[in-house]
């Protein structure tokens, strides 16, 4: 019952996990069994997703100010990759260097980027949380391979290539139990479905409440599952899962490609038959978030360099024939044309070297695309 203190020369204070037991030098050895703290009491992370500075140099700003939230935030889990910026939790060219972070849901998540604005003054962008998939790839003349080999992908930049590979999908699957009234149960019923809940079923918990029991996949679960449960409960409704493994599913990769470049962060993955639906949800919701630029913005999902969806942002467009509310040149047709070509030319140059700027908005808009 007695309690106390001590120094350590430790470099990071996350170092010191709860339940780490303290034992004397001379006691070691010594066959004496140790107290433990249940699973549970240490926190996990649920979700990881990268982190990046909305500025392009503020990356040692945000892992400076990203150390200090997790001093007193034991569910942040943050990891350095050793690679930031070409692959990893690099985000190219459109984000650069970030940081892999792990948070205990979504709302952690919105708590995270207000906490980083309002102590910090940083503004963040989040990417959609990832999940990981286990890929096989089969033998294949392009391959050289004698035997299957089994993948575990995390970062979508390493999904295999449909025309040099075979390969089979397995995604991560979760029992989920729900709590909610008995009024509540179609609209429970409907969200599994449509969250592709397999052997649903129902056991009555008292005269107003049921328990509804599911395997759904864990990428529909970890992005608005709870959000969407909430809505359609008023809010009475609860939730938990528990791993249940892994299981074959007819996913693909869809690749979004702002002005020709291929977007990492943007990707997602979800099921074959609702690929071109969600595809055109992300461009059509990426069209009314991303800014107007000076050139022609086009927006691209793509499935294996088949385009799936497409959508176009219209340039601003500078009235060069009028200079101090005059008209210039006057009649001559000719000075008015040259000013129109000289202008058009200048697009042309900045639609190929123009980049467009991406905001958390536009990562939402991948997270919502299934709502």
């Amino acid at each position: 019952g007695q309690m106390g203190y001590t120094r350590f020369g430790l470099r990071d204070p996350r170092q010191a996990m709860p339940g780490t037991v303290l034992m004397s030098t001379k006691h070691v050895g010594l066959g004496i069994s140790l107290p433990k703290l249940p699973s549970d009491a240490v926190a996990k992370s649920v979700l990881y997703a990268s982190v990046h500075p909305e500025d392009a140099d503020g990356f040692e700003e945000l892992s400076n100010a990203v150390d200090r939230l997790a001093l007193n935030d034991t569910g942040l889990e943050v990891t350095r990759t050793a690679s930031q910026g070409d692959g990893g939790d690099g985000g190219g060219p459109f984000l650069g260097p970030g940081l892999r972070v792990g948070f205990q849901g979504l709302l952690h998540v919105e708590v995270f980027r207000q906490r980083l604005m309002d102590e910090h003054g940083i503004s963040a962008v989040v990417t959609p949380p990832k999940v990981t998939y286990r890929v096989t790839v089969e033998p294949h003349k392009s391959n050289n391979l004698q035997h299957p080999i089994v993948k575990t992908i995390e970062n979508l930049s390493d999904w295999p290539d449909q025309g040099n590979a075979r390969f089979t999908v397995e995604e991560p699957i979760v029992s989920v139990r729900v709590v909610a009234r008995v009024e509540d149960a179609g609209g429970v019923m409907d969200l599994l479905s449509r969250k592709r809940g397999t052997e649903i079923s129902t056991k009555p918990l008292d005269e107003e409440k049921w328990i509804f029991d599911a395997k759904v996949p864990w990428a529909e679960v970890v992005v608005d599952f709870h959000d969407k449960l909430k809505n359609v409960t008023a809010g009475f409704g609860s939730m938990d899962t528990f791993e249940a493994g892994y299981t074959k599913a007819n996913l693909c990769k869809v690749d979004i490609v702002l002005q020709g470049e291929s977007v990492e962060p943007l990707a997602f993955v979800c099921h074959r038959d609702v690929a071109q639906e969600e595809a055109r949800k992300v461009c059509k919701s990426l069209q009314q978030v991303l800014p107007r630029q000076q050139f022609v913005t086009t927006i691209q999902a793509k499935i294996f360099s088949k385009v799936i969806a497409s959508e176009r942002i219209q340039a601003y467009r500078k009235d060069v024939l009028t200079k101090s509310g005059k008209t210039v040149g006057g009649g001559d047709m000719t000075r008015k044309m040259k000013l129109l070509e000289k202008q058009k030319k200048g697009k042309k140059r900045m639609q190929v070297t123009g980049r467009v700027q991406l905001s958390q908005a536009a990562f939402n808009s991948v997270i919502t695309r299934s709502s």
